[in-house]
């Protein structure tokens, strides 16, 4: 996961970049971003380990990352996890979501 953490802050300092921020604007941004970034995918990664899953609470977060990813301008993972999100009712988006988790960390 710390990759896709490190390749989100990289794509989200150029995306508030050609946003029209400023340098001393972007940092905070940045810093809040990684922040909620590394509670929501730890509370993610917590919440699929669990012996019984809960997949509403799932659904919730991985629709708070979808969010952050496409806010910080990662819009491949926003996307999939949009996707993900659609089909939050059915079981198998575990499984997904594991993939594109393992994949990128």
């Amino acid at each position: 996961m710390e990759h896709l953490i490190d390749e989100t802050m990289d794509i989200a300092s150029q995306h508030f970049k050609n946003f029209g921020f400023q340098d001393e604007q972007i940092v905070p941004l940045l810093e809040s971003g990684k922040r909620d970034l590394t509670k929501e995918l730890n509370k993610l990664q917590e919440l699929l380990e669990k012996e019984v899953m809960e997949i509403h609470s799932i659904n919730l977060s991985v629709h708070a990352l979808k969010g952050l990813f496409l806010t910080m301008g990662n819009v491949t993972v926003g996307e999939k996890l949009s996707e993900i999100h659609h089909k939050s009712e059915d079981a198998r988006i575990i499984n997904e979501i594991k993939n594109l988790l393992s994949l990128t960390s």
